[in-house]
């Protein structure tokens, strides 16, 4: 399992290899939607991007 820290310092669990648009369907479908990316590790990435290991995450809406 991975944690993910969220900008509002939340933190989440999961299975290694979830995409940044998972992740922001997994806090809110409408959320999701309204993903155009995300902020990894500092490092802005398409919603597509696996995820592998513990990271700090920012979604990017539009």
């Amino acid at each position: 399992m991975i944690t993910i820290t969220l900008k509002d310092g939340s933190i989440k669990t999961y299975e290694p290899g979830i995409t940044v648009l998972e992740v922001a369907n997994d806090i809110s479908p409408g959320l999701a939607k309204n993903t155009m990316a995300g902020e990894l590790n500092g490092e802005v990435v398409d919603v597509r991007q696996p995820i592998n290991e513990d990271a700090t995450l920012n979604l990017l809406k539009f």
